[in-house]
């Protein structure tokens, strides 16, 4: 049988920062679709209401980009390191 590497809890933070950044950007990802097909929809007819459908879609998608860079950028920190060769 194949031998199981042995993990470390470092291991278990960094996968677990990136499934909880998944987890908060499918939440967040279906508000966002929705604040920006009621953008497109009513721009035209009723300024004031785009522009808060805008402010919503701006900040969710800035929150979820946030969001996904701070959990790649944790993932990539805690990597495991190299032995240095001898």
């Amino acid at each position: 049988m194949a031998e199981i590497a042995p993990r470390s809890p470092r291991d278990a933070v960094r996968w677990g920062l990136l499934l909880a950044a998944m987890a908060v950007t499918g939440f967040r990802l279906p508000r966002t679709y929705g604040a920006f097909r009621n953008w497109h929809a009513v721009r035209f007819s009723d300024p004031s209401a785009a522009e808060l459908y805008r402010l919503n879609f701006t900040a969710n998608a800035v929150g979820i980009a946030i969001v996904l860079l701070l959990a790649l950028g944790a993932f990539y920190l805690l990597r495991p390191r190299r032995p240095k060769p001898s």
